[in-house]
């Protein structure tokens, strides 16, 4: 058992040496490190955000799970928001609000954070619009493809936007926006603007949810703009072989055909960030209203 000290913030560590990603070896305690050396930049990105654990105590060759419920046995100094259900009661989310955070849920074998895309302050407005790319087949160039037809799309409405690569199968796509508008006014906005994709891309882009009739097409996902949906968090790790994390990076990146969805991981993500930085550092002063733009 170890100890790590984050300010006032004391977290007592445990079975480090468990290997949570079999195929490459990677222990608890590389993901603890991880957390902890990775938790300056990634932070920003959760602050004040309810979040969902997605758990893996024996290692990601096992089953799994979804927490959203802080554990009762977690630390006072843990930020929790309640937020009411649909039915009867309450889900008690954490809320990372820092560095110790992470650290604490890494060692409870938390793999991968997922985010909601609005703030514990204002929760039905959210900050950023989502369009999640997944590929149906095993071309990742049609992804790439895609994600350059969407970024025309929002350049064409002066919208800015930001890619991550999601450590899985795909690319997000994000827009930053002033909370002035609904998660169902968001969620609309962003389903019209893919039909609109989808009628002049109609052999690449689909919004069919059933996977069995997507043929090949790259789904849009825009039914993440909701309440209570999440995204995985950025620099947050994936449940995969190699323990690939969701990567932002540069348009321009794109471009090339050799990008892959996962080829970030935690043990070469610190050398990009050593040599290009966080490619989405300073996003929300981009943030835009979507109320006075058509889509045609």
């Amino acid at each position: 058992m170890g100890t790590i000290r984050l300010g006032r913030y004391v977290i007592k560590t445990s079975n480090e040496d468990k290997i949570l990603f079999p195929k490459h070896k990677i222990t608890k305690g590389e993901l603890i490190d991880y957390y902890h050396r990775i938790g300056p930049i990634m932070v920003p990105y959760t602050k004040n955000r309810p979040i969902s654990m997605v758990r893996y105590p024996d290692g990601i060759k096992e089953e799994g799970w979804y927490q959203k419920d802080a554990g009762e046995y977690f630390p006072k100094w843990i930020k929790t928001k309640p937020i009411k259900k649909q039915k009867d009661g309450y889900t008690n989310y954490v809320v990372i609000n820092n560095v110790a955070t992470l650290v604490y849920l890494a060692n409870q074998a938390c793999i991968a954070p997922h985010i909601w895309l609005s703030k514990i302050d204002k929760l039905n407005y959210p900050d950023r619009m989502i369009f999640d790319l997944d590929p149906s087949g095993k071309d990742f160039n049609m992804v790439r493809k895609g994600a350059l037809l969407i970024k025309e799309k929002l350049d064409e409405l002066a919208l800015p936007s930001f890619v991550m690569t999601t450590g899985s199968r795909g690319v997000h796509i994000v827009v930053p926006l002033k909370r002035v508008h609904t998660f169902d006014w968001v969620r609309t906005f962003a389903y019209d603007l893919s039909t609109i994709l989808i009628k002049h891309n109609p052999d690449l882009f689909t919004l069919e949810i059933r996977k069995v009739k997507r043929k090949e097409l790259v789904f849009i996902d825009t039914l993440r703009n909701a309440f209570g949906q999440t995204g995985i968090a950025p620099y947050a790790v994936r449940p995969k072989p190699g323990a690939p994390v969701a990567t932002p990076i540069e348009w321009k990146e794109v471009n090339n055909s050799r990008l892959r969805p996962n080829q970030y991981t935690i043990r070469n993500i610190f050398t990009r960030l050593d040599r290009i930085g966080d490619s989405w550092k300073g996003i929300d002063r981009h943030a835009v209203s979507l109320l006075k733009l058509r889509l045609k």
